[in-house]
């Protein structure tokens, strides 16, 4: 893969999980995942991106880190050889990073695309306690008595010692994240714990995370007197390393510990001569953590991709509440959804008649009197029907009921989209104090997300009119139809309808001759038969009418309710929001993590097979570790 695409895929990740840390900042309940993801962050910049590159191993990066007054600078003077850090008593004085080149061969700084993110390094010195965005970097001048520069090698020649700010707090969004910045650039972590303030939470988590980073990390225990340093380490070994996140394999990480107690003036001054005993001893335990450059590089970035690996699995949990208010949203959404059928069912569909349904239903009658000549006989019924009729009328017209005036559709269900909006602006108001989805949607109401779904409504209804219109008359029309389109079942009801009433005057001339008033029966009678009939064709279109009713009820939900419900859901994700951020990167980190350990993983094993590990030399101090390439450092004899 060319080194322009590794650059675009880590660049992307680092953006992504710069964004959440920024994300989690927002929502002071985040605000401890805050530092994780800008450790991961940095780590894909300043650790997996260079090695993607090609970028050279050498320097490598020693870290001092601690919390407030636990004595860094002086921890730093003592890796340097010389007095280089500025020691102040004063707490957090250290505000941006400064990193210090021990005297040899010169190397190629660091200058990958996005190496120590937002931070730029100064051009001219400036005091340590400097709060701006920017590192640092001094070169540290050879002792006199080297005898010159050329001469003189230093015990750390192959690293760039850095001097930290002091660890606060996880939700600071100043000099800790430049602390980030280096930690995560590191090679060996040097922690610093005092005697004082040991225990410090914050301090402690620090070094949980930087451990859980598979960061090689050096305790330097500081300001106890000497004849307590034993205990001392052993009380922190036990209260401190003891409850470090455990390894896979279910061990403890080993990690050394040196004590640095209370030292004369003399010794702290003179780190090289008289306080070369805790400076040597401190030396060796960086020193044994490194093999060679390039088998640490291959330790740092394989342990950083790892990293980001447990990182990605915890997203989910920085964006749990924001899914938690997202589900109560679209619960609101639904709610209104539902409210808004039942106003249309109770205000329109119980009053609607469906008129136009009288009109087939007339037709439908029409169809079984007798075509062509039979309209003869059928004139005579009609006539033989006509006391029925009126009088049907008559009492029909004094039981029924005077039709009430129905609201017209479009009132109806505008005057529910009314009330459905107005109940999402009511509940959006009431919660936009506990997160920023509500209050987001408080705020662009009635600017956006209201006039936008009445939009969408009016659109949408234009469409239902449509639909409606023709479903309406294509289920009249199939009435009609059915019956006109089947010739036998047509004439057959015609045929046993006339059969039915001459069967009906027959029987009464038969049985009432001769000729009487009971005669009159057979006006009776054929009405009866023309009633019969007509039940039945009332029958028939009042199914049609029930089926179009609850058509209609489908297609208001189908065509208006279920669209404008989903939009509304998907509202608060869509149109450059931060939810639609959210959804976005949450899919993208997860793949994109996968895809960079398993570029680490290759190149590594690259690495590894085009260049095979010399035999490592047990350490007899630390069993745990080998140098092949660099021994411990003997303290000088007297």
């Amino acid at each position: 893969m060319q080194p322009t695409e590794h650059r675009s895929a880590v660049g992307q990740l680092a953006d992504d999980l710069r964004w959440l840390e920024d994300h989690c900042r927002r929502q002071p309940e985040l605000a401890a995942h805050a530092g994780t993801l800008r450790l991961a962050s940095a780590l894909t910049r300043n650790v997996i991106g260079p090695f993607l590159e090609g970028q050279p191993t050498r320097p490598l990066h020693v870290a001092v880190v601690g919390g407030a007054g636990a004595g860094k600078s002086t921890v730093v003077n003592f890796l340097a050889g010389d007095k280089v850090a500025e020691a102040n008593p004063q707490a957090g004085f250290t505000r941006h990073p400064t990193a210090f080149l021990p005297p040899g061969p010169a190397f190629q700084w660091p200058s990958y695309i996005g190496f120590m993110g937002q931070m730029h390094r100064l051009t001219q010195d400036k005091p340590a306690s400097a709060d701006e965005d920017v590192y640092q970097v001094k070169r540290i001048a050879p002792p006199p008595a080297a005898g010159g520069k050329d001469g003189y090698t230093h015990p750390l020649g192959e690293f760039v010692i850095w001097d930290c700010p002091d660890m606060t707090t996880w939700a600071s969004e100043g000099y800790v994240a430049r602390l980030m910045e280096v930690a995560a650039l590191a090679d060996v972590i040097v922690y610093v714990a005092s005697d004082e303030r040991y225990n410090d939470a914050v301090p402690t988590e620090f070094l949980h995370l930087l451990v859980k980073a598979g960061k090689a990390v050096v305790v330097a225990l500081t300001k106890m007197r000497a004849q307590d340093a034993d205990a001392f380490i052993e009380h922190f070994r036990q209260e401190i390393l003891g409850r470090l996140p455990k390894l896979p394999n279910g061990e403890l990480p080993a990690v050394p510990v040196v004590a640095i107690p209370h030292m004369s003036m003399a010794e702290r001054t003179d780190p090289a001569g008289a306080g070369a005993r805790y400076r040597v001893q401190l030396l060796n335990q960086i020193l044994v953590q490194c093999e060679s450059d390039d088998a640490t590089r291959a330790r740092t970035v394989t342990n950083a991709a790892k990293y980001l690996s447990t990182a990605g699995d915890g997203l989910l949990d920085v964006a749990r509440r924001d899914f938690t208010e997202l589900e109560s949203w679209k619960a609101t959404v639904g709610a209104g959804k539902t409210a808004f059928e039942e106003r249309y069912r109770r205000e329109y569909l119980s009053g609607e008649q469906f008129r136009r349904f009288d009109r087939f239903r007339e037709r439908l009658t029409d169809l079984l009197e007798l075509p062509s000549g039979g309209r003869v006989i059928g004139g005579i019924f009609w006539a033989l029907r006509t006391p029925y009729r009126w009088t049907r009328d008559y009492i029909f017209g004094l039981l029924a009921r005077p039709d009430v005036l129905n609201l017209s559709e479009q009132t109806v269900l505008t005057g529910a989209l009314t009330g459905w909006l107005d109940m999402l602006q009511a509940e959006s108001l009431r919660k936009s104090g506990s997160h920023t989805l509500w209050k987001q949607i408080a705020v662009r109401f009635d600017s956006e997300l209201g006039p936008q779904a009445r939009d969408r409504f009016a659109t949408d209804f234009r469409a239902f009119e449509l639909k409606e219109s023709e479903d309406l008359e294509e289920t009249g029309k199939a009435l009609v139809d059915g019956l006109e389109k089947n010739p036998a079942l047509l004439y057959t009801l015609r045929g046993g309808k006339l059969a039915l009433d001459l069967t009906i005057i027959g029987s009464v001339v038969y049985f009432t001759w001769p000729p009487g008033w009971l005669l009159l029966l057979i006006p009776f009678g054929v009405s009866a038969s023309h009633q019969f009939a007509e039940l039945a064709t009332r029958a028939v279109a009042e199914g049609a009418r029930h089926r179009v009713r609850s058509h209609r009820e489908q297609l208001v939900t189908t065509s208006l309710s279920s669209p404008l419900a989903a939009w509304l859901a998907e509202w608060p994700t869509t149109g450059g929001t931060s939810f639609e951020k959210l959804q976005q990167v949450l899919r993208r980190v997860p793949e994109s993590i996968r895809q960079m350990e398993d570029r680490v993983s290759a190149k590594v094993a690259a690495l590894t097979a085009s260049k095979p590990a010399p035999p490592p030399v047990p350490n007899s101090d630390n069993p745990g570790n080998t140098s092949p390439n660099r021994q411990p450092t003997e303290p000088p004899t007297a």
